[in-house]
């Protein structure tokens, strides 16, 4: 097998001769990408819906099949991204050129969904809000996909991977600290129509000046080069390696099930807190600032547990107490008092922070261990793949817990959240809220229970690949 290649962009280095050490600066600088395309997932996540049902006038059915078509289109460029990016060849890498282009062109889909024109025909309308969508996806994909390459080419180390996808997950929670402010900025600013554009607008500039940020601070990152067109296997006989490495099989098994269960919570989210416990958007932004508050808090502490006791073990809890915690969702009612809410936002966000953290911090790995068995060059393929699994949850999970809605009788309308709802619809919300996210966590321990690449199998398949 070959070395893993020791090649680096001509940006100058920050590391030791085997790509391990990264400066704190770059590992930071790495983090801020996070924040813009955390703002989108995140606001788009929550707030979209809402805004499509009960300010636009959009169904329920309608508004998940625009939700459906715009996500099914991003999972197909999400591999095709990945080929590109592992074969530029550019003064800046094969990388950095797209976290420019891919910030600026997402920022501006996200400033058109949320300012579409008063048109008199709901056709028209649909049509700008996917049309808006795609142009926001694709620079999503342009800016992610070649994003999560970088941590398998900035270094080596096990644990430093962790590391950079912590300050990753800091960001991530920033952005998503913003993303939540959403619902009491729309309603500080009229919580009307016009309101979610002024909203769509200030965070289009920070998803732009973030990765405009991340672009100009990764300069002196490590990098590797793209193999020769002659060197270049065909599609096909990528597709099946990549299929053929179990850990990252296993992991995308993961997350499938995990990040299926969190677009249908968050998608039926909104709904959960204002129309079952009757929370102002205000206190719903509150509940979520607190929940981020604690994901952020727990960082360090996830860190020393999988040092101590492996990235997979310590996942593995995490997920199993989120799991948990999320069913006594179904137990929630509007009589609760305001501190028990409160205290499964702590809960939730403890849990998560280990599951974000550790998530991630599985895929370099992953990818390193593709390059050990098959000498191919192919980060940003490799990270194509699990784009394209969050991609196609982030598809189903929120089109699944709004058709539910409309199959159960859901109200939609223009003036507001406030319409009373049929009891149907209640218990739609109920299980997109809590029963199905609980389900699917508890899903993706099966898959995790068959992860075996850990620290000692990696660096014995790197030892072994060594001349």
């Amino acid at each position: 097998m070959n070395q893993p290649e020791k090649q680096t962009s001509d940006q100058g280095l920050r590391t030791d001769s085997s790509g391990q050490a990264v400066a704190t600066s770059l590992r930071v600088n790495f983090g801020t990408g996070a924040l813009g395309m955390a703002i989108v997932l995140n606001t788009l996540g929550g707030i979209l819906a809402p805004f499509m049902t009960n300010f636009l006038g959009i169904s329920a059915s309608a508004a998940a099949a625009l939700i459906l078509a715009s996500k099914l289109y991003d999972m197909v460029t999400d591999p095709l991204m990945g080929v590109i990016s592992d074969r530029t060849r550019t003064r800046w890498g094969r990388r950095r050129p797209y976290l420019l282009l891919g910030g600026v062109l997402t920022a501006a889909g996200f400033a058109l969904i949320f300012n579409p024109p008063a048109f008199d025909n709901s056709a028209f309308l649909g049509a700008w809000v996917l049309g808006a969508l795609l142009l926001t996806y694709t620079g999503y994909t342009l800016f992610n996909v070649p994003f999560l390459a970088m941590p398998a080419e900035m270094t080596t180390h096990y644990h430093a991977r962790t590391s950079l996808m912590s300050w990753r997950t800091l960001f991530i929670n920033i952005g998503a600290l913003i993303a939540v402010f959403s619902y009491a900025l729309v309603e500080w600013l009229g919580n009307d129509r016009a309101a979610h554009g002024v909203m769509g607008l200030i965070y289009a500039m920070l998803i732009a000046g973030g990765s405009i940020y991340c672009f100009f601070g990764l300069a002196s990152a490590r990098q590797t080069t793209a193999a020769s067109a002659a060197k270049r296997p065909s599609i096909g006989r990528q597709i099946s390696t990549i299929i053929e490495n179990r850990p990252l099989m296993n992991l995308l098994g993961a997350k499938l099930c995990q990040l299926l269960g969190l677009a249908s919570a968050s998608a039926a989210g909104v709904y959960f807190k204002v129309v079952i416990l009757k929370m102002s958007y205000t206190l719903t932004s509150v509940f979520l600032f607190v929940n981020i508050g604690v994901i952020l808090a727990a960082i360090p502490l996830w860190n020393r547990v999988s040092r101590k006791y492996g990235k997979r073990s310590a996942y593995m809890v995490a997920t199993a107490c989120f799991a948990l915690t999320t069913s006594t969702w179904l137990l929630a009612t509007a009589a609760d008092p305001l501190e028990y809410i409160f205290v499964r936002a702590v809960f939730l966000g403890f849990f998560a922070s280990g599951v974000i953290i550790l998530g991630a911090a599985l895929l370099p790995d992953a990818v390193e261990y593709d390059y050990i068995r098959t000498g191919m060059r192919r980060e940003a393929t490799m990270s194509a793949f699990y784009a394209t699994v969050e991609k196609l949850a982030f598809a189903a999970g929120p089109a699944l817990a709004l058709w539910l809605l409309s199959a159960f009788g859901y109200q939609s309308g223009t003036e507001g959240m406030q319409i009373e709802q049929p009891d149907s619809a209640i218990t739609a919300i109920y299980v997109s809220a809590g029963l199905a996210p609980a389900l699917l966590y508890g899903l993706s321990l099966i898959f995790l229970s068959r992860y075996d690449l850990t620290e000692e199998k990696l660096k014995a398949a790197r030892d072994s690949a060594s001349p």
